[in-house]
């Protein structure tokens, strides 16, 4: 009995330090989970503040980023006015520089066309100059013909010779009166002969104004009207304000003083001299000689051509 009863007392014992042993075991259990979960807590507390910072850290950026953002659109808003006032000057300007080309393009089709104008003209004046030269050309041309005829047929015409002084007439024998009345015929044609000859071969002299000057001829007029047309050769002596020249030298409207023997086989007028003043230095006109003819005269007919006594 007493030793069942120490059995007994023994297992109560065991089961008193099982259970103290387990209660020991569970207060360290509970002492380490507390302490477990103030770490946990702590941990929790830490993690939080550091997420509390990170959001207010990110809190932060994002303020500073939505500065940013807002003064990047102030500054866009800027840039888009300024592109706007770009975009309204260059417009105005490309106005203004499309006003000046349609200006200028009009400008340009009326100066073309008063260029035209004024071409049309100029042709227009040009035809009827050439048109009033060849007219005049061609009335030289034929009043030159008509006096250089006119000339050949007074060289060919007689001259009445004038009568002897009256002498006493004598009486003449029957035979010498036949001869006589046989040779009076022939005595006006000789006489016809002999001035046409004479007129042919004498020097004459005229005075005018030069139409048109070459190598081969002068033209000379009176107050604009054709009067004698000039033949030149190779011994004709031509000068120029008192200076040797050519008759190509001659300018149109100077003053000419000349002499010519007309041609005995064409009747032609050929130049022995020609002293021609030019318009550049005037002289006074000298007094018409015999057979010469004064610029400023107007006569009723052509001048007549007389020889030298």
């Amino acid at each position: 009995m007493k030793f069942r009863a120490g059995w007994l007392m023994a297992g109560a014992a065991a089961l008193v330090l099982g259970a103290g042993c387990k209660e020991r075991e569970q207060s360290s259990q509970q002492t380490g989970e507390q302490a477990s979960a103030s770490n946990q807590v702590e941990q929790a507390q830490e993690r939080s503040e550091g997420a509390f910072d990170k959001a207010r850290e990110s809190q932060e950026q994002a303020s500073e980023q939505q500065q940013e953002a807002a003064s990047a659109q102030q500054e866009l808003q800027e840039k888009q006015k300024e592109l706007q006032e770009a975009q309204a000057r260059a417009s105005q300007e490309s106005e203004q520089a499309q006003q000046s080309q349609q200006s200028a393009q009009q400008q340009t089709q009326q100066s073309q066309q008063e260029a035209q104008q004024a071409q049309a003209s100029a042709q227009e004046a040009q035809r009827k100059q050439a048109e009033e030269l060849s007219r005049q050309s061609q009335e030289t041309q034929q009043q030159a013909q008509a006096q250089s005829e006119q000339l050949r047929q007074q060289a060919q015409q007689p001259v009445a010779a004038a009568p002897p002084p009256s002498q006493p007439a004598q009486p003449q024998q029957p035979e010498q009166q036949v001869q006589a009345q046989g040779q009076q015929p022939q005595q006006p044609e000789q006489q016809a002969q002999a001035q046409g000859q004479q007129q042919q071969g004498a020097e004459q002299q005229v005075v005018g104004e030069v139409l048109t000057a070459s190598e081969q001829e002068v033209l000379l007029s009176s107050r604009g009207e054709p009067q004698l047309r000039l033949q030149i050769g190779p011994q004709t002596q031509v000068t120029v304000d008192g200076r040797q020249a050519s008759a190509a030298d001659i300018e149109e409207g100077s003053q000419v003083r000349a002499s010519y023997r007309t041609d005995p086989a064409s009747g032609e007028p050929r130049a022995v001299r020609i002293e021609a003043t030019s318009q550049v230095q005037p002289t006074a006109p000298a007094a018409p000689e015999s057979g010469e003819s004064s610029p400023g005269a107007q006569p009723s007919q052509p001048p007549q051509p007389q020889p030298q006594q």
